[in-house]
């Protein structure tokens, strides 16, 4: 049987709001939620993952101004760190990438981050 719930209008708006949060403008936000939910498996999936996938989607197509200087794997490790709060281990487990290898990204993303700074 297929799963046929309707994501909530509060996973929606928290979705669309991780995208508009990485993202540098509403469209690249809006494509990024419509991917998300228009993926096979989205309606099954937890409001976690499913704005986790919209941060990655956002900053990859239109990175915003804090996370531009980033290469885009270190800038979506960043954006899941400070837009959503999550953890270095479920990072991990949300970019399919070992431990050692986010907290690298985390660092050159952040040492990115001051040098772009340092230079504006």
């Amino acid at each position: 049987m297929t799963d046929v719930r309707q994501p909530s209008e509060s996973t929606i708006a928290r979705v669309f709001g991780a995208a508009v949060a990485a993202a540098a403008d509403r469209r690249a936000a809006e494509d990024a939620t419509v991917r998300v939910f228009a993926a096979p498996g989205a309606r099954g999936s937890d409001g976690d993952q499913l704005a986790a996938t919209a941060v990655c989607l956002a900053v990859r197509a239109s990175p915003a101004p804090a996370f531009a200087a980033m290469s885009p794997p270190d800038a979506e490790a960043v954006a899941l760190a400070r837009l959503l709060g999550l953890k270095e281990g479920r990072i991990a487990a949300v970019l399919g990438v070992e431990l050692s290898e986010i907290r690298l990204r985390l660092r050159r993303g952040l040492a990115a981050t001051l040098s772009a700074g340092a230079t504006a």
